[in-house]
C-alpha cells in the first residue's frame, strides 16, 4: 500500500516549483499603441484650361429643299438624264420643258395688239393735227360768213337788199358756226380717246409680260447645286398647273436639329459667361450673349473605329421645346457637307443621317475641375499637410462627362481622394499615393469637356 502512495511526495513538489516559478517570473513588457496609416490614392488640384462642350443627337437635313410645281400647263417635252432621284445637277441646268407653243402664240398674239393700238394711237396724232388744221380754215371762213351778214344786215336797214338776202346769209352763218362747232367737239374727244387706247396697250403689255412669263416657265432649271429627291415626271406626260414635277435638296449646306437639357445649358452658360444665376435679360442682352459664348458645333458620326467629323456653327435656337424631357431644340449648320469625302471612309453628310452634334463655347482659363467620384454628397476629402483626412464642403458650379467644376472650396496644390473610405474618420491617418493616371484623364476631358 506504501509504494501506491510515493507518487505523492514528487508531484507536490513538482507543483510547488511550479507555483514559485509563475509567482517569481517578470511581467511582459508593453508597447505604445501605434496609429494605423490607411493608404489612398489622391491628385493635386491643378487650374486647367476648359474647353466646354455639351452633347446631343438629331438628324440632318438639308438647309433648303426646292420643289419643283407647274406654273403652267402643258405637254413634257423634255427631262434631263440626270434627272434621277439622288443625282446631283448644278445651279441653272434646265431639268424639264413644258411645250411652250401655246405661249408663244400668246406672246405674238399680245405683240400684235400692242402693234395695232400703237398704230392707232398715232393715227389719232395724225386726225389731231388735220382736225386743228381744218378748224384754223373754218374759223377763218366764219370770221368771212359773220363780215357778210353784218354787211347785208347795214344793207337791209338801207332798204338795197331784200329780207330773203338777209335770212340766206344768216343761214350760212349758223351753218359755219355748226361747222366750226363739231370741229371743236372732235378736238375735245381726242384726249379721251386717247387715254381709252393708251389704257388698252397697257393691258397689251401686261399681256405680253404675262404671256412672256408664262413661255419662261415652260423651262425648269435648278436654282442652286442640289441632289435630286423625288422625280415626278416623264417625257410625253401632261403636266397640269400645281404638280409637283420634281424636288430637290441644297448640297451648299446642312442642318441638325438636336435636343439639349436646359439645365445642363444654363450652367455651361454661367460657367462660361460668369453671370449670375438671377440676373434676368431681354432678347437683346440674350442675343448678346449668344454671342459672346462663342459658340460652334462638331458633328459627328460614330461609324467604326475612329469617328467622323465635320466642324460647323451654332445657327439658332429652334422654336421647340420639350416639357416632358426638358430639353431645348438647337440648330447647327455645316457648310459644304459634300466636300472632303473619302470614298470607304468618309461619306458626305446626307439627310436622314442620325449623328451627335457637340456645341462648344469659348474656352474658360484657370478653372479647378476634379473627377465626379471625388465628391461625396457636396463635399470632398482633402489630405492635409500632416497627412490627415479634411472633410471639405465645396460649391458645384458645373457638371460634366467625368468632371465637375468647383468653384469654392478647393485652392490649386491641394491633394484630394480618389479611393473609397470606408468609413470616414475625419483626422485619421493616410498614406497619400497620386494617381497620375487620373490626373491626366482630368486633362484629357478638360480639353475636350462634354456636359451631361
Amino acid at each position: 500500500m506504501w509504494r501506491k502512495l510515493l507518487f505523492i511526495p514528487p508531484l507536490a513538489l513538482g507543483v510547488a516549483v511550479l507555483a514559485f516559478v509563475v509567482n517569481n517570473r517578470p511581467a511582459p513588457a508593453r508597447k505604445a499603441p501605434q496609429e494605423e496609416m490607411r493608404v489612398v490614392r489622391v491628385m493635386e488640384v491643378r487650374p486647367l484650361t476648359l474647353q466646354p462642350r455639351i452633347t446631343g443627337f438629331g438628324t440632318v437635313r438639308p438647309s433648303r429643299v426646292w420643289n419643283a410645281i407647274a406654273q403652267v400647263g402643258g405637254k413634257v417635252i423634255f427631262t434631263h438624264p440626270n434627272l434621277k432621284k439622288g443625282a446631283i445637277i448644278p445651279a441653272g441646268t434646265e431639268i424639264i420643258t413644258i411645250s411652250p407653243d401655246d405661249y408663244r402664240l400668246a406672246v405674238a398674239q399680245a405683240e400684235a395688239s400692242i402693234r395695232a393700238t400703237e398704230a392707232k394711237l398715232a393715227e389719232m396724232d395724225v386726225t389731231e393735227r388735220n382736225t386743228r388744221s381744218l378748224l384754223k380754215l373754218e374759223r377763218e371762213a366764219l370770221e368771212i360768213t359773220r363780215r357778210d351778214y353784218e354787211r347785208k344786215k347795214r344793207l337791209k336797214e338801207q332798204g338795197t337788199v331784200a329780207a330773203t338776202t338777209l335770212e340766206t346769209a344768216l343761214k350760212a352763218l349758223i351753218a359755219q358756226r355748226k361747222l366750226v362747232q363739231s370741229l371743236e367737239n372732235t378736238l375735245r374727244l381726242l384726249p379721251v380717246q386717247r387715254k381709252e387706247l393708251q389704257e388698252q396697250l397697257a393691258t397689251y403689255r401686261s399681256q405680253l409680260a404675262t404671256a412672256k412669263l408664262n413661255l419662261e416657265r415652260t423651262h425648269i432649271r435648278m436654282p442652286f447645286d442640289g441632289r435630286i429627291s423625288l422625280v415626278g415626271v416623264e417625257v410625253e406626260q401632261f403636266a397640269p398647273v400645281g404638280k409637283q414635277l420634281a424636288a430637290a435638296d441644297d448640297i451648299a449646306k446642312a442642318e441638325i436639329e438636336a435636343q439639349y437639357p436646359l439645365q445642363r445649358m444654363r450652367s455651361i452658360i454661367r460657367l462660361v459667361s460668369g453671370i449670375p444665376a438671377d440676373v434676368t435679360l431681354d432678347a437683346a442682352k440674350t442675343r448678346e450673349l449668344i454671342d459672346s459664348l462663342g459658340l460652334s458645333v462638331e458633328v459627328r458620326l460614330e461609324e467604326g473605329d475612329v469617328p467622323m467629323v465635320w466642324k460647323g456653327r451654332f445657327a439658332r435656337m429652334s422654336d421647340t421645346f420639350d416639357p416632358k424631357t426638358r430639353t431645348v431644340g438647337v440648330i447647327g449648320e455645316v457648310d459644304d457637307p459634300y466636300s472632303h469625302v473619302t470614298p470607304g471612309r468618309k461619306p458626305p453628310l446626307t439627310k436622314g443621317m442620325f449623328v451627335r452634334m457637340d456645341i462648344l463655347t469659348r474656352k474658360v482659363e484657370n478653372v479647378l475641375a476634379i473627377p465626379r467620384a471625388a465628391v461625396h454628397g457636396g463635399k470632398v476629402f482633402v489630405v492635409s499637410e500632416e497627412s490627415r483626412l479634411v472633410i471639405r464642403p465645396v460649391k458645384v458650379v458645373a457638371r460634366l462627362r467625368d468632371l465637375v467644376i468647383v468653384g469654392e472650396g478647393l485652392k490649386p496644390g491641394e491633394r484630394i481622394i480618389l479611393s473609397d473610405l470606408v468609413p470616414v474618420l475625419e483626422g485619421q491617418l493616410l498614406k497619400p499615393v497620386m494617381d497620375e493616371e487620373t490626373a491626366r484623364m482630368v486633362i484629357r476631358e478638360a480639353a475636350g469637356s462634354v456636359a451631361r
